[in-house]
């Protein structure tokens, strides 16, 4: 391989990480708010079903 083709694979390389890592920071942020979601559900749900009791 040249060195066109060895700077070629390198910037892949770094696209694909850090195409990765933009992925992975989406997905964890997505994670935190379906917890904070889920936490702000809970005890509104355990007020309405102790009310049905």
């Amino acid at each position: 391989m040249n060195n066109h083709q060895n700077a070629i694979f390198r910037q892949l390389d770094n696209f694909i990480k850090h195409s990765h890592s933009f992925a992975m920071t989406i997905f964890h942020k997505i994670t935190h708010s379906a917890k904070l979601v889920i936490l702000l559900i809970i005890p509104t749900y355990a007020k309405v079903s102790k009310r049905m009791l």
